[in-house]
């Protein structure tokens, strides 16, 4: 049998009697880099599907033929060949890392600082961190917006905020590419938020809201 034929046995051993083998490799493939920093949301659910999908046709092929190591590797092949072109097209449209620009949280309708800042002490009250930085962050955005030191661009990137106020608000920019980064970080990285992000939020805030007065932005609640 040889050498090379003695250390494969283990090896296809393990795929025949392990038909979910192949399933927690590609979730252990997606779960890490560069998936793992996609955008979180819709993508993500639908890899999951995918996966579960793929998972359970190979579990089902792998036990019907699992008198055959040699066809079992063939087909395990084939699925993650499969599995990594799906993921490929899921992905080649998303942004991966930190390389890619995030659209500024502010979702719904126009509405004022203080509603956001409103709904930010609700959810830190409530113990939702991920939420209150969202809405922190919103806060202090739409204070820029309601001092006329921006315009309002639906779909505007957090590193174009970044940009845009290193040319029209200089002193405001550091604080705001931190906060600016814990969001991309937290919201768009998911990784958990903290005490210390909401606080960087807050400054940015603060920083904000000692601008020059201008039209207050929309009344909604």
């Amino acid at each position: 049998m040889g050498v090379h034929g003695a250390l494969r046995l283990p090896l296809l051993a393990g795929l025949v009697h392990d038909p979910d083998l192949v399933r927690r490799t590609a979730e252990r493939i997606v779960g890490g880099p560069p998936y793992r920093d996609t955008d979180a949301g819709l993508v993500r659910r639908t890899l999951q599907r995918i996966i579960d999908t793929i998972g359970a046709a190979l579990a089902d092929a792998l036990g019907a033929i699992g008198g055959t190591p040699a066809l079992a590797w063939a087909i395990a092949a084939v699925g993650l060949v499969l599995l990594g072109l799906v993921v490929w097209r899921a992905t080649r449209g998303a942004s991966i890392g930190g390389r890619g620009d995030r659209v500024v949280p502010l979702p719904g309708r126009d509405r004022s600082a203080a509603s956001w800042q409103a709904e930010a002490e609700a959810h830190l009250a409530a113990g939702h961190l991920e939420a209150a930085l969202r809405a922190r962050y919103a806060a202090a955005v739409v204070t820029l917006l309601e001092r006329g030191l921006i315009d309002h661009v639906p779909g505007r990137t957090i590193r174009e905020l970044d940009r845009e106020l290193a040319r029209a608000a200089a002193d405001l920019a550091p604080v705001f590419a931190t906060a600016g980064a814990r969001v991309e970080r937290v919201v768009f990285g998911d990784e958990p938020a903290t005490s210390d992000d909401l606080e960087v939020a807050a400054a940015a805030l603060a920083a904000a809201s000692r601008t020059t007065v201008g039209t207050e932005v929309g009344a909604g609640a």
